[in-house]
């Protein structure tokens, strides 16, 4: 039974899903017309800009008055802003600039004449002059930005040039540096008064007490009380310096790896998601190595000089005791080393196989219980996690080892003072306050280099987890495209001489050439494995030709923005995926702009209405994680509204219908056959659907084998399988044959 028109737009739009069906909200308009000027900017200046990608960025953001967004808005075309005095004059020499304000009012000054600003105002093309009034009346309370590109040097700088590698990250934290630099400071400070605070004893112990000069204690004791507070404010002060740009560092890494992961080339991107998954967790080695306790260990230790010279100032020869340690310290971590960096390399690889495990098992759950396969699964998890403890287990046991036999030392070092002390005390060539003084100097002078062979493990998992991601944030992007924003497309596609082989595999697709006029309905079969998907991937420039040239419009795919070009490609896999959220997020995904008309028309088109018709909360309804809560069909069904919703010139289906029941496949083939200015690539094995398609290709081995009209490439291939069996009939011997037509029923 059909539902009233009237009762499928009330479960289409309910009023929570009807009032967040477009963006019209002024921040997203603003940021907009921010986009826009740095967009005109970039191409006034010459630096590459990817339109569509900067205007994701800037709109993804969220908050225009943040003080690093136009920091980060810049970086994505390639430019650098400075913030101009708002008490001075503006002069030629500053321009051009950026007139911009917290709300994302922005426009472009690119001269001043006669008191008049030449001006860009984003949304009227070309440029305008105004006056200060008018401009005030454009952006309200705006700052100006003198904007200049990036530097940038090219091969004939090389020779004078640093490797690149690990950009990503000390770009970072070039940025947070002075932190550092203030952290360091207080390090001084705070060593200088560990320096002092002993001598507070030594004074007791040879002057105070001598003497009973009882007033004399209680002045030296409130300086060291007050000394004591300022130094814990100094330690509050320098670990909240450290944790607030070691956050700082981990919000602006974390959100770059996490975007260089979403560019990476197909081709780039590791073999398991479960690897790439548990190397980004290991982000956290490289955030944790730049907190405070690391920090102030490693800052602590340089000041182990100034240690040794106030000992050998108080207590002479008893700067040997310490002198004599060090060297047994130094010797017990470095002697670790080897075997840490052993276990910890071991650990890292036996977890990210595990996480992959996880994934993979979490992936195929369903497929796992339906063949009674969990006993083999936890076994592998189980192999996988007594691997990885017993390499814990051996760590902690070689820190544990080398911490016990620190501590034995520092044990004997305040041992050998005091017994060292003593004897020279006994030749009156110390006295007891100097040796109460230089014991507790040594015990602060040797507690960051007892630390040691903790900061080697944690350099290890730091090192190795670095050198990770730099692997990630080194390899391929989309971003590293032309940056040549593809025009409206009429829906033309050229392949030229094309070759295309995976990794490690014979070539799929071998010198293909092929022509897709506007509008013309195409089909591709062929035996598995044969290149058809592929076709589609290179059409999605998810993977480039290894020669030849794809084309659209007579431009070359490698020459397009990969983003700007599948904003223009509706495409629908052979293997759905849906993420977590309403039906209508998974539909408008990418799209959060479209308007309820554009969604209802692709709804339709989907043969998706009757679907949602069913559904509890319509399109609000929760799909799971990967879809779950929906069948195969329904999630193909959402696949291909939105693959729809933005009109797309280009369709690219691979199996669109391989779950539909016969009535659904055939009403998506008559809905589909309206669409009359798209022009749609179709692979399937299904029969049916080609229905659809007025040409078809036959591909085999990579290469065209047929191409033609649908019912001509089908008469043949159906007359060459008649042939076929006719020849397998009369090849079987005469018993076979009077066996095979004898038992048809």
């Amino acid at each position: 039974m059909q539902l009233p028109e009237i009762g499928f737009e009330f479960i289409m739009t309910p009023p929570s899903a009807a009032n967040a069906a477009v963006d019209d909200s002024p921040s997203t308009a603003r940021t907009d017309t921010l986009a826009d000027a740095i967009v005109f900017l970039a191409r006034f200046l010459g630096t590459g800009v990817q339109a569509e990608r900067l205007r994701d960025s800037v709109t993804a953001h969220g908050d225009p008055g943040a003080a690093d967004f136009l920091d980060q808005a810049l970086s994505h075309a390639s430019l650098t802003g400075t913030s101009l005095p708002m008490d001075k004059p503006r002069r030629v020499t500053e321009m051009p600039a950026l007139l911009v304000n917290g709300e994302g009012q922005a426009l472009v000054v690119l001269s001043i004449a006669d008191d008049k600003y030449e001006c860009h105002v984003p949304g009227i093309a070309g440029t305008s002059w105004l006056d200060a009034t008018m401009l005030a009346q454009e952006v309200p309370a705006g700052r100006w930005v003198a904007v200049r590109p990036v530097m940038f040097f090219d091969q004939r700088s090389l020779l004078y040039s640093m490797p690149a590698a690990g950009r990503w990250f000390w770009d970072v934290f070039n940025r947070n540096r002075w932190v550092f630099r203030w952290a360091l400071l207080g390090t001084l400070v705070l060593n200088v008064i560990s320096a002092l605070v002993p001598f507070y004893a030594m004074a007791v112990y040879d002057r105070v007490i001598p003497n009973n000069a009882t007033s004399s204690l209680w002045v030296l004791t409130i300086a060291v009380v007050a000394l004591t507070g300022f130094e814990l404010g100094m330690r509050l002060l320098r670990g909240e310096l450290v944790e607030t740009a070691s956050r700082r560092m981990d919000v602006a890494l974390s959100s770059n790896i996490f975007a260089q992961c979403l560019r990476l080339r197909a081709a780039s991107r590791p073999a398991s998601g479960g690897a790439l998954a548990n190397t980004v967790r290991d982000f956290e080695s490289v955030r944790e190595f730049f907190a405070s306790t690391t920090v102030t260990t490693l800052g602590d230790l340089p000041f182990l000089l100034l240690f040794l010279l106030v000992i050998a100032f108080v207590g002479g020869w008893l700067v040997l005791v310490p002198l004599a340690a060090i060297p047994i310290l130094l010797l017990l971590a470095f002697a670790s080393r080897a075997a840490l960096a052993r276990h910890v390399a071991a650990s890292m690889q036996e977890s990210g196989q595990r996480t992959a495990h996880l994934f993979e098992s979490m992936n195929g759950l369903d497929t796992i219980k339906a063949l009674g396969a969990e006993a083999w699964s936890r076994r592998k998890w189980e192999s996988l996690t007594v691997a990885i403890a017993a390499n814990s287990v051996e760590t902690r046991e070689i820190v544990s080892r080398v911490n016990y036999i620190n501590t034995a030392v520092l044990a004997l070092s305040g041992v050998a003072v005091v017994a060292v002390g003593a004897l020279l005390m006994g030749e009156r060539l110390l006295t007891l306050g100097q040796i109460i003084a230089v014991s507790m100097l040594t015990g602060r002078a040797l507690a960051p280099v007892s630390q040691i062979a903790g900061l080697i493990m944690r350099w290890e998992q730091t090192k190795l987890s670095y050198h990770a991601l730099n692997k990630i944030m080194e390899a391929p992007t989309d971003d590293d495209a032309a940056s040549l924003q593809a025009p409206p497309l009429s829906g033309r596609i050229e392949f030229r001489e094309v070759s295309f082989a995976y990794p490690n595999s014979p070539p799929l697709l071998d010198k293909l050439s092929l022509q897709i006029r506007p509008g013309e309905r195409v089909g591709v079969i062929g035996k598995l494995g044969s290149g058809k998907s592929t076709l589609l991937r290179l059409l999605l420039n998810q993977y480039g030709p290894q020669s030849g040239s794809v084309l659209f419009d007579d431009l070359a795919s490698t020459q397009l923005d990969p983003l700007s070009l599948r904003r223009q490609i509706g495409y629908v896999p052979q293997d759905v995926t849906l993420f977590h959220g309403t039906v209508r997020e998974n539909i408008e995904l990418g799209r959060s702009q479209a308007d309820d008309a554009g969604l209802l028309d692709a709804i339709r088109l989907a043969c998706l209405d009757d679907i949602i018709a069913q559904l509890p909360n319509g399109v609000a309804m929760e799909v799971g994680e990967r879809g779950e809560r929906l069948s195969g069909g329904q999630r193909q069904a959402v696949a291909m509204a939105r693959a729809l919703l933005a009109k797309p010139p280009i369709l690219l289906l691979d199996e669109p219908s391989s779950m539909f029941d016969p009535a659904t496949e055939q009403r998506l083939i008559a809905r589909l056959r309206t669409l009359q200015d798209t022009t749609i690539v179709l692979v399937t094995h299904r029969m049916a659907m080609l229905a659809l398609v007025d040409r078809l290709i036959v591909f085999d081995k990579g290469r065209i084998v047929a191409d033609g009209p649908r019912d001509e490439v089908l008469r043949v291939i159906h007359g060459q399988n008649g042939q076929n069996s006719a020849q397998n009939q009369a090849a079987k011997p005469p018993a076979a044959v009077a066996n095979t037509t004898g038992t048809s029923t």
